[in-house]
């Protein structure tokens, strides 16, 4: 059984910062592919990957959540075929049907959402539903840029969510 992770979050919340260090700590034993979509974002550094023996598989035709038709099923059954992974890392979000759709040995071991507090309420006026559905979709809420924001804000940011 393959575990898929999928982690999802707005461009600057801190995706590529969570990856790296799942990577580097919590999933070193193990060999994992991570499909990421590159459109529009500065992907993880290769030779970080390198080091780390980390297989990429990058969709640059656009953001997956918007072409998943047969390309992202295709690619995924590709990459399950070619590197037999323990563990793939999926990002960005708006994938979870496809994942399920694919006819092989995998389970969606988790769906985070990395929310930027700084940003949070902005991403929520302006892309509204969108970002509603990453949070929605989340067995995990994991908040970025907390460290010079008062308990206060984040515990507003906390209740925003949570509504």
């Amino acid at each position: 059984m393959v575990k898929v992770d999928i982690i999802s979050g707005f461009l600057g919340a801190g995706k590529t910062t969570l990856i790296k260090k799942l990577l580097s700590e919590a999933l070193q034993d193990e060999k994992v592919v991570l499909i990421e979509n590159e459109f529009g974002e500065i992907g993880i550094d290769g030779g970080f990957l390198q080091e780390a023996g980390v297989q990429i598989r990058e969709m640059n035709s656009g953001c997956i959540c918007c072409s998943l038709s047969g390309d992202f099923k295709t690619a995924l059954q590709e990459v399950l075929t070619t590197y037999t992974p323990e563990r793939i890392i999926i990002e960005p979000s708006g994938v979870v049907n496809a994942v399920e759709g694919v006819d092989a040995d995998i389970q969606i071991s988790s769906k985070a959402a990395v929310v930027d507090v700084n940003k949070c309420k902005m991403y929520l006026k302006n892309f509204g539903e969108f970002f509603l559905n990453q949070v929605e979709t989340a067995d995990t809420i994991l908040l970025s840029r907390t460290g010079n924001v008062s308990n206060e804000k984040v515990q507003q940011i906390v209740d925003l969510l949570r509504t």
